[in-house]
């Protein structure tokens, strides 16, 4: 599921307190890059496979094409200041300070502990930047693009280390390439897609982009098909009282079997576990000891 954000024309760049859900909502993703800064409570931050604690400090860096949710610990809600921007701003300027949203989702870490330095500096400019926007003095855009450029020079001296201007390059030549196509399967995963499909819309052959998703996804593009069929099923099955048979066709799939199939391999349940489990965690607040008693 995309999220949009509206970004100011003459801006574009958007800074939005935020609290997440007590459960797990369905996994999303923006058209815009994403830095959040947890500023008080407790919960967790997951982006496909990976699963992050959050404490007050911590700091999250998002790409455009990773789906990710964050989640509220029940007794201690999290709260986050987050920025949305869009990459045209850092474009027109030093290229290289898009390098660290440029990134390898199964490899790259995509907290920063509020123990560091560099996590404690970017709050601070986040804060600042949610301030200029509240208060719209003079300059205000002025000061809110050159404490994003900050920010965004921050992060690449902490990730950055040791990437030659041709790798980067590279990886960002990738990262472009394969945008159109991402952008099609999102909007057209519940029509028949094949690779052939996204080959001949990117122009290259079917073995040049199998190899260009796994070089800049980690994943492959029936992989990433699927999760995006699950995803929008996992959202059908919490936010509607459509059958089980109605939510496999609506969310792509041409039969049970292998709905059934990815939904299992990808969720750990199946789609009717899935819709009770999300029910439960929704009537207790994702309170487990509640959720203990009802089963006893």
């Amino acid at each position: 599921m995309e999220l949009k954000y509206e970004l100011e024309k003459d801006l574009l760049i958007l800074v939005q307190e935020w609290t997440p859900n007590v459960y797990v909502e369905t996994f999303h993703w923006h058209s815009s890059l994403e830095i959040g800064c947890c500023i008080s409570g407790k919960g967790r931050f997951y982006f496909g496979d990976k699963t992050y604690d959050a404490r007050p400090g911590d700091v999250f860096v998002v790409n455009n094409l990773e789906r990710h949710i964050a989640q509220s610990d029940a007794e201690d809600p999290s709260r986050y200041l987050f920025v949305f921007f869009d990459p045209l701003i850092i474009e027109q300027g030093e290229r290289e300070l898009l390098l660290p949203f440029v990134y390898y989702p199964k490899q790259f870490d995509n907290r920063i502990p509020a123990s560091k330095p560099v996590a404690q500096q970017i709050c601070a400019l986040i804060r600042s930047m949610h301030e200029e926007m509240k208060e719209r003095k003079m300059a205000y855009r002025t000061m809110m693009r050159s404490a994003l450029l900050q920010i965004c020079a921050l992060l690449l001296r902490h990730y950055g280390g040791g990437t030659s201007r041709e790798q980067f390059n590279r990886v960002f030549n990738m990262y472009r390439k394969l945008q159109p196509a991402l952008t099609h399967m999102k909007q057209n995963f519940r029509e028949p897609l094949e690779l052939e499909d996204i080959a001949q819309l990117l122009n290259l052959s079917p073995s040049r982009t199998r190899h260009l998703f796994k070089e800049t996804l980690g994943e492959g593009f029936k992989e990433y098909l699927l999760h995006l069929r699950v995803n929008e099923a996992k959202r059908l099955l919490i936010s509607t009282d459509l059958s089980i048979t109605e939510v496999c066709l609506q969310s792509g799939f041409q039969s049970h079997t292998p709905f059934y199939r990815a939904f299992r391999q990808i969720v750990g349940m199946t789609p009717q576990e899935y819709r009770d489990y999300a029910s439960i965690l929704a009537l207790f607040g994702n309170d487990p000891d509640e959720i203990r008693r009802t089963d006893g």
